[in-house]
């Protein structure tokens, strides 16, 4: 074999393990820049999704404030004293009282109680203040209280829409490979909002009265005597009617007779 053979043969050898090494070198960064992609997009695809369940949630807040408020009228104009069932603004006061330390403590459970429970009661202070036109500035408590009852309606689809994105933000970081970054990070799964439903509020006004842990408001004697008096003129009233129907009865005999 001569020698010069061998060199080529060398040569070629290397010239082979050079490009081998070569690619795997080029394939290797390849496969580490698609992942850094990818960690990158999977990142900022989380971000995305967290922030638009915290910008969801700002909406639900907003709108609990609203009916936080315009429910506080109630309290303002103390209608317990004017007939107001007495559990009814117990309620009341119990509700805005957890609103205010889920909000105080981010407590989105209590916060979610406080809402359902202001959806059920809105619309019984709003009835009791329309039968009640004697009131001081009615006009401005019914129309406040409208205002809470069309906050009612308007959360309703915002409910519905911040469950979705945090749905699809629990989702997205519960997925393999994307949980790995989510752990890494430090993405935590967002509670989906709960409330009371009208049934569970009025169930919960059901037991409460059949365990007499309140007394209904008294009425006042006013009341009384108008009630007293409405009913004798209705007596009275029937009783002229009976009268006048006996004498046209007389009449038409003597009618007859003739």
């Amino acid at each position: 074999m001569h020698p010069a053979s061998d060199a080529n043969s060398q040569f070629h050898i290397a010239i082979n393990m050079s490009a081998t090494v070569m690619f795997l070198i080029v394939a290797s960064v390849m496969v580490i820049l698609l992942i850094l992609l990818w960690l990158y997009g999977a990142y900022n695809r989380m971000v995305d999704l967290e922030e638009e369940t915290k910008n969801q949630w700002q909406n639900l807040e907003t709108q609990i404030g609203v009916k936080d408020q315009k429910i506080a009228l109630v309290e303002e104009h103390d209608l317990a004293q004017i007939g107001l069932e007495s559990h009814v603004y117990e309620m009341i006061v119990e509700a805005r009282k957890m609103f205010a330390q889920g909000k105080s403590s981010g407590d989105r459970s209590a916060m979610g109680q406080a809402s359902g429970m202001m959806d059920n009661l809105l619309p019984r202070a709003l009835g009791f203040a329309e039968d009640n036109p004697q009131l001081t500035s009615h006009h401005v408590l019914v129309e406040g209280l409208q205002q809470g009852v069309q906050a009612v309606s308007k959360m309703a689809s915002e409910v519905e829409e911040f469950n979705q994105s945090a749905k699809n933000y629990n989702t997205f970081i519960r997925m393999f490979p994307a949980i790995l970054v989510a752990k890494m990070m430090g993405f935590l799964p967002a509670e989906y909002f709960d409330e009371y439903s009208r049934e569970e509020v009025s169930d919960m006004f059901r037991r409460k009265a059949s365990l007499g842990s309140f007394v209904e408001s008294k009425r006042s004697e006013a009341d009384e005597k108008t009630e007293v008096i409405q009913d004798e003129i209705q007596a009275i009233e029937a009783e002229t009617e009976l009268l006048e129907a006996k004498a046209r009865l007389a009449a038409l005999k003597e009618s007859l007779e003739e």
